[in-house]
């Protein structure tokens, strides 16, 4: 579970991006990754837990000759010592940059992360998503204007517990966070929720990430209201 931060005086960060998404062959992070569902005709939610690891597999070149890497995730069931129950979940591809990380997954790219990193800064981290990306899957319109959403740095250089760890110098990027009729004290009324937040720490990379994204909709004709959406939580465990 995430912690509180700790705030501590610290002098403006003057390095690389990299430096809070590093990436090298044989890199990885393993997380526990919780994935919220909307079951029974979106009439409930449960929550399917795994453990994931995402490990980097090679360096790549993307159609513009720039350089970058591919990084796999892997789960298995919560609670699994055996090696051989890792299943290839995913891919996606990073591309670090002098100016910001992108990361390309299920053929949508994000700008993670962006200089200046400095508390307050903002930026359209969505800027190269289709509209309404995932409106196919799961038909809410969540997603309209995804595309400028404000990427906002919190936190810059913070300490940050998770679990019984602490971590120094990390980053929070809060990309959303909106709702309307949350918690639902209106039942005959639309409601939804956006909270999208990651963070990082300093030579280790993406320690927790949280995402919901759902909406509901009303009864209608005699049907009852459902909810559709999904919501992931990725706290890390280990690294190397």
């Amino acid at each position: 579970m995430m912690g509180s931060c700790e705030k501590k005086t610290v002098s403006p960060f003057d390095g690389s991006l990299s430096e809070y998404f590093p990436l090298q062959v044989g890199k990885y992070i393993r997380y526990q990754l919780d994935s919220t569902v909307y079951v029974h005709f979106g009439q409930r939610d449960t929550v399917i837990s795994y453990e994931a690891k995402d490990v980097v597999e090679d360096e790549i070149t993307d159609n513009t000759g720039r350089p970058g890497f591919r990084v796999v995730r892997y789960l298995r069931d919560a609670g699994s010592v055996n090696e051989a129950d890792w299943t290839s979940a995913l891919t996606y591809w990073v591309i670090p940059t002098r100016e910001n990380i992108e990361v390309s997954e299920n053929n949508l790219k994000y700008q993670k992360l962006r200089i200046p990193l400095k508390d307050g800064y903002s930026w359209h981290g969505n800027a190269y998503l289709p509209d309404a990306p995932f409106y196919s899957v799961y038909q809410f319109s969540n997603d309209e204007d995804i595309d400028i959403w404000d990427y906002t740095y919190q936190d810059v250089n913070q300490s940050m517990m998770i679990g019984d760890k602490l971590y120094d110098n990390t980053v929070t990027v809060m990309q959303a966070a909106d709702s309307s009729n949350v918690p639902i004290t209106y039942p005959d009324g639309l409601a939804y929720r956006n909270y999208w937040i990651e963070q990082y720490a300093k030579d280790i990379g993406l320690i927790y990430k949280e995402v919901a994204m759902w909406e509901y909709q009303p009864p209608n004709g005699g049907n009852p209201g459902f909810k559709t959406g999904f919501g992931i939580k990725m706290t890390i465990l280990d690294h190397n």
